[in-house]
């Protein structure tokens, strides 16, 4: 049936509305033809619009598709989306609307980020619970495509209108929202929380996914026992499905191959221990992704993930060696640190500990790293995330970025045991800068008492910034209680 055809079913209420909005499009686009004094023929060839159409359009007997709506607004000399407030009433005409008209037109607003006239479609479908799956599957594409915060609007809609709880769209759309705000502090943390009861409701190979990013949101925060435990169901649940031989099921599609899942969970799991200055432990479980030749089923995405995870294993061997107290290793780790530039930061926190924890200096490492840690200040101090939308790409954020706050003040520790206060302090003020940004409230803590036991030794500068701060811990604090947040680390 075509759009003349279905014009002819909707009804006087559906005429009424389609000739309010229709109406209002004509009469913007005659009074443009009138103004510039240009004919209909000349109207279509600058627009692209067939001339058939475009008269058809001003008749009032063809609907508008949101090509053509661009293609016309383009030709009017106005900005990109200017009629789409109106064009809201044209996606209803039928009442009942078509996915063939509707997508392309959310899709669109999803690109020029007019969330706006989405919400308003939005709106409009939810009287029909029956739109749920075309909500689902439009968003769907918008992540796709890389537009996730109108994906987020779409995904939300769809947990707030799916009936069954046993839905494996409500499970997708929950995990869809985790990976969106995965990398935002709090809101990442709360679609976490409300993630979980629906991990073991996906896809197998999304629940692998599921787990792993469990595990990640977890270390981000510092909490080694949830880090663990995760790691422990990844792990397991990997190995389940390694033992049916999942690998040869065509349908089975992870994000990454499975002995990736395999792999990293025991890298976190004895990452766990090294944090925990629990060394001989963690070594153990090294060892269970050092090699993972054996592993069958592997493409060569497989067999590459398996070399990185020997070479984490080496590196990791070195970390627990040194943080032991071995410093005849440190040429050799420093060697990897300037051949892995993303590891610098996590390897220069394994270095200052193990200085701070044994007593030594390591003011030759610090000097090789100078530019490094130059550029960590600078950006600790940038606002990138505070202007980021969710949507942005994930690699702008500086790997490790979680850590700085952690490096900041092992390195303040490290310039009070050489008597250099100042300094000292001034790492300490950049620690807070990120725990601020981060909302990692026992890193800020730490970082305040610090501060404090050294507050002789500030210049009145430096008084100011830590006052400053102070003043936005608080500012935060309101703000977020107020939201239902909480300020709290979790």
């Amino acid at each position: 049936m075509d759009d003349d055809q279905s014009l002819c079913r909707i009804g006087l209420g559906g005429v009424i509305r389609h000739l309010i909005s229709t109406t209002t499009i004509r009469a913007e686009m005659e009074d443009h033809i009138r103004k510039e004094g240009t004919t209909l023929h000349q109207f279509a060839e600058l627009s692209g619009v067939n001339v058939g159409t475009l008269s058809g359009i001003l008749n009032g007997n063809r609907l508008i598709s949101v090509g053509q709506l661009d293609l016309i607004t383009t030709a009017m000399g106005l900005s990109e989306g200017g009629f789409y407030d109106l064009y809201v009433d044209e996606c209803f005409v039928p009442p009942t609307p078509h996915w063939r008209r509707l997508r392309p037109f959310l899709l669109r607003c999803a690109e020029l980020k007019r969330h706006d006239c989405i919400e308003q479609v939005l709106n409009r479908l939810l009287e029909d619970l029956k739109q749920v799956v075309g909500i689902f599957e439009t968003a769907e594409l918008m992540l796709k495509q890389g537009w996730k915060e109108a994906a987020a609007v779409l995904y939300e809609v769809v947990i707030e209108s799916e009936r069954s709880n046993h839905s494996e769209r409500l499970a997708m759309s929950y995990y869809r929202l985790f990976q969106i705000y995965q990398s935002d502090r709090l809101k990442g943390f709360k679609a976490a929380l409300q993630f979980l009861p629906y991990c073991y409701r996906l896809p197998e190979a999304l629940t692998l996914d599921g787990l792993l990013m469990l595990t990640e949101v977890y270390a981000v925060r510092f909490n080694w026992n949830e880090v663990e435990n995760y790691a422990d169901e990844l792990s397991q649940f990997a190995w389940k499905l390694y033992e049916r031989k999942i690998w040869k099921d065509p349908d089975f599609n992870p994000v990454r191959p499975l002995v990736f899942y395999y792999g990293k969970a025991y890298l976190y799991k004895s990452g766990t221990y090294e944090v925990r200055g629990m060394f001989e432990e963690s070594r153990k479980w090294i060892v269970k992704y050092a090699d993972l030749s054996w592993f069958e089923g592997m493409d060569e995405a497989g067999i590459e993930e398996v070399r990185l995870l020997q070479m984490f294993a080496e590196a990791n061997y070195l970390c627990v060696d040194i943080k032991s107290g071995n410093r005849s290793k440190i040429p050799e780790y420093v060697s990897f640190l300037e051949a892995h530039p993303d590891e610098v930061v996590e390897g220069l926190i394994t270095l200052i500990e193990s200085a701070n924890r044994h007593q030594f200096y390591i003011d030759d490492v610090l000097a090789k790293f100078s530019n490094e840690i130059e550029q960590y200040r600078i950006t600790g101090k940038d606002n990138w995330f505070t202007k980021r939308a969710v949507e942005d790409d994930d690699t702008k954020v500086p790997p490790y970025f979680f850590r700085y706050s952690v490096f900041f003040q092992d390195y303040a520790l490290y310039n009070f045991r050489k008597g250099l206060y100042e300094e000292g302090l001034k790492h300490i003020l950049y620690s807070m800068n990120v725990s601020i940004k981060l909302s990692s409230k026992d890193i800020l803590v730490n970082s305040m008492a610090m501060f404090e036991m050294h507050r002789p030794y500030a210049s009145e500068t430096q008084c100011k910034e830590y006052y400053e701060l102070c003043r936005k811990v608080w500012e935060n604090e309101k703000e977020n209680v107020l939201g239902g947040f909480g300020y709290a680390y979790v």
